[in-house]
Formats: C-alpha cells, structure tokens, sequence
C-alpha cells in the first residue's frame, strides 16, 4: 500500500504527532466498524498510536509511518492520498477512482482523547 500526503495535510497533522516519543510519529489506517452493527461496514480513521501491533503491515508513506492490519486491507486501494481541506476543516482519504472518507477523523488511541481533527 502507498499513501501520499499533501502539503496542506502534512502542516496540519505534523504537529500532532511531533509529540509522540520513541521513533517519531505513527498512524495507523483502519476500517472501523465500531458501532456500525456489521464487519462489512466502517469507516476509514486514522489513529495516532505509539507503536504497531505485531501483525500490522507498514505502507510506503512519506513523510509519516503508516500501518495497517492485513484484515482491513481488502477494503482499500493500493495507492491513495491523504488530504487536508482548510475550507471544511476536513482530511480526507481518496484514490484516483473513489473517494473513501471525505471527513477523516484522526484519532489519539495513546491517550482514548475524543477526536483530534
């Protein structure tokens, strides 16, 4: 998986993470489907974590670490784009054929804190 970043979206989300210790900042892609009532259905997030599970897989990202569970892979395309719109307040996940979630909530799963976006 590769993951690009614009330029508004790194200026908006480096400093939340320029706090994170240890190896630098690390999100992680996933398809929740907390409270969706369906494994089938969820919604893109990112989360701000302090280290990657075990089984996790690291996407080609630049310039922050990206990982993914191998189980929620299926629901993304290999190559997409993380974007931050000043006008909605919005990031938003998107490829060149879809866009998967035009209000990207980012998530600090460090701390439980309610979202950071």
């Amino acid at each position: 998986m590769h993951i690009t970043f614009t330029d508004s979206a790194i200026s908006k989300l480096k400093p939340l993470l320029s706090g994170l210790s240890g190896e630098g900042a690390l999100l992680k892609l996933v398809f929740d489907s907390e409270g969706c009532g369906c494994a089938m259905n969820g919604v893109p997030t990112l989360w701000i974590i302090a280290e990657a599970d075990d089984k996790d897989l690291e996407a080609k990202a630049e310039p922050f670490r990206v990982v993914y569970s191998p189980k929620h892979e299926v629901f993304f395309e290999d190559h997409m784009k993380i974007d931050y719109q000043a006008e909605s307040k919005a990031y938003i996940l998107k490829s060149n054929n879809q866009i998967y979630n035009a209000n990207l909530n980012v998530i600090d799963k460090q701390t439980d804190d309610a979202h950071v976006t």
